[in-house]
């Protein structure tokens, strides 16, 4: 009886963990839209990075904060690290 309460609770974990990778993963493919000049956010930022859309990103961070291209660059690249996604390239 033991046994099939572990082989429940693993295919039930099984099941949860492909539930939220399929979110994660439908997030991923939603069409990338760039919010209109004014309307965007440090959060719109994020998800630039991690669709690897890093140009549009420093585009949007630059526009949010005036900053010149080297400090949002860096900004971006530090985040990306931030993320797991890797550094500069």
């Amino acid at each position: 009886m033991t046994i099939l309460y572990i082989v429940v609770a693993v295919v039930a974990g099984a099941l949860a963990l492909s539930a939220l990778n399929r979110r994660r993963t439908d997030d991923l493919r939603r069409p990338v839209s760039i919010p209109p000049p004014g309307q965007g956010s440090d959060a719109d930022v994020e998800r630039l990075v991690a669709l690897g859309r890093k140009i549009d990103a420093i585009k949007l961070y630059r526009e949010i904060h005036g900053t010149d291209l080297k400090s949002a660059k860096d900004a971006v690249d530090k985040n990306r690290a931030e993320a797991g996604l890797g550094g500069a390239r």
